[in-house]
């Protein structure tokens, strides 16, 4: 059997590849008897975006920082090599060729994970929300909706989505908030909670496919991931600036694909798995990205998760408030953005680090990543399930 994986792959992002390579990794663990292979697919408006970064960067930091993001770009294309790809490779707006192929190449289809719902990256129709052009059996895996509005989209959208989400086998989804917005497309359809692949990466594997970071922090960047460091991956903030000057005298402060004016060192050029093994050897990471977050607790690392998304509110919960506080029962290690400045001010966000970099909770938090990854037998099962009855 060979089972087709549709996912952001592609985009110039260390949690999107992530997510994709463990993902597709996971499911041949699961089943080691078939094959398993990711679409490779691109939206049109994801390849155009990645041109307007490079030219937004010509315009505000000139040729060098145009250079910079066509270099992240190509160091994001060679990594392309490490994911088990189908030979064919589509971006286009019609989407009747993508679903021909699927339908010749693929006896199952696993569509996830990361905002797959979310059609403000890719445009409505999405290829991620099939209007069903093929027999294939459909199931999501961590499907997350995270950034879209969707209690303002359009009526008739909404009716396709639950028409599209009422033909699927299993609705595996993120987070609570993707899956109320299953239930407002299709009311009497069923969603699994699925934690992110990431939880399951193989972290032996990063290592080896990015240790080569090691030598090349000590060459190009004179520091040694061997020392004593902090990694702030989030915006300019008054915590950053906070972070930096408690902690500087002891630790280095590290930026790494954002850059962040009060790092001692941004490293810039690094490809995923280089990206993972800089937060597994830190002390500590500061982060406002999901899979930061995820990859660095799942190697190890204590993580401050601060959340500057302007997507939580009454009818919207944002993934990190879903994932810190109600999945991995770390809300102590989560910071809302309302919330920041009142503790720099009180410096109680201090507390909180300290806590973090003596390692009295990393048994806690531990505990917290296995339970969280227990979830996935059920969404195996079913699958599994539908497996052997067509064989």
């Amino acid at each position: 059997m060979r089972i087709g994986i549709l996912t952001f792959h592609s985009a110039i992002n260390y949690g999107a590849y992530l997510q994709a390579f463990s993902l597709s990794n996971m499911m041949q663990s699961a089943f080691p008897d078939d094959e398993v292979e990711i679409v490779d697919y691109t939206a049109p408006k994801e390849a155009r975006r990645k041109a307007y970064i490079v030219l937004r960067n010509l315009k505000h930091h000139g040729i060098k920082g145009a250079w910079s993001e066509l270099n992240r770009i190509r160091i994001f294309m060679k990594a392309q090599k490490h994911l088990s790809l189908s030979p064919k490779h589509f971006c286009m707006k019609r989407l009747e060729h993508l679903y021909e192929y699927i339908e010749e190449r693929y006896d199952v289809l696993i569509i996830g994970s990361d905002a797959v719902f979310n059609w403000n990256q890719t445009n409505f129709p999405t290829a991620y929300i099939p209007e069903y052009r093929f027999s294939v059996p459909v199931y999501t895996y961590a499907a997350s909706v995270h950034g879209l509005r969707f209690y303002e989209a359009d009526k008739a959208v909404i009716r396709k989505c639950g028409e599209a989400f009422e033909r699927m086998r299993c609705i595996g989804v993120r987070d609570d908030c993707s899956a109320h917005f299953v239930k407002y497309c299709a009311p009497d359809a069923k969603t699994v909670h699925c934690c992110d692949p990431t939880l399951f990466i193989d972290t032996s594997q990063v290592w080896e496919l990015g240790c080569g970071v090691v030598e090349r922090a000590k060459k190009e960047y004179k520091f040694s991931l061997n020392s004593k460091y902090i990694v702030i991956m989030a915006p300019d903030s008054a915590l950053a600036a906070a972070v930096a000057d408690r902690y500087r005298g002891e630790y280095k402060i590290v930026s790494v694909f954002v850059k962040n004016r009060h790092s001692d060192i941004y490293m810039d050029d690094l490809n995923p798995f280089e990206w993972a093994v800089v937060l597994r050897n830190a002390a500590l990471v500061v982060t406002s990205y999901f899979h930061g977050t995820l990859l660095a607790l799942v190697q190890g690392t204590p993580v401050l998760s601060v959340d500057y998304s302007e997507y939580s509110d009454l009818q919207y919960e944002s993934k990190l408030k879903d994932l810190m506080v109600r999945r991995l029962s770390l809300p102590e290690f989560y910071i809302e953005q309302k919330d920041v400045n009142s503790l720099v001010e009180s410096d109680a966000w201090a507390k909180r680090t300290d806590l973090l970099l003596s390692g009295v909770h990393d048994r806690k938090i531990a505990e917290a990543i296995s339970q969280e990854r227990a979830n996935i037998q059920q969404f195996v099962e079913r699958i599994n399930s539908e497996i052997r009855c067509k064989q």
